[in-house]
C-alpha cells in the first residue's frame, strides 16, 4: 500500500506522519487519545510545560503498553498449560 503524509496535531503542534490507507483513521485515533490524556494530565495537574504534559503521556502509554503485554503474556502461558493437560489427556486415553 502505498504511504501518504498526514499532519496530526498532537498537543498544539503539527507533525507530519507517514500512514498507508488502512492505518490513517488509528492513527488519527491515537493522536486524539494522546491530547484527551494530555488535557486530562492538564486540568488534573499543576504542570502547564507541553513537554513535561506529553512526557507524564508517554510514561502512562507505556506503562499500559508493557501491563497489557505481561497480560497478554501470562494468558498465553495459561493456554498453553491447558494445551499440554489435553494433549497428556489425549495420549492416556490412546
Amino acid at each position: 500500500m502505498k504511504a501518504t503524509t498526514i499532519k496530526l496535531n498532537i498537543s498544539g503542534r503539527e507533525y507530519p506522519v507517514n500512514v498507508t490507507p488502512d492505518t490513517e483513521a488509528l492513527m488519527k485515533k491515537a493522536a486524539a487519545s494522546v491530547n484527551e490524556q494530555v488535557k486530562n494530565y492538564s486540568a488534573s495537574y499543576a504542570i502547564s510545560d507541553p513537554r513535561d504534559l506529553l512526557a507524564m503521556c508517554a510514561l502512562q502509554l507505556a506503562f499500559q503498553n508493557l501491563e497489557k503485554e505481561q497480560t497478554e503474556y501470562q494468558s498465553l502461558q495459561k493456554i498453553e498449560s491447558k494445551v499440554k493437560a489435553i494433549e497428556a489427556a489425549l495420549n492416556i486415553s490412546e
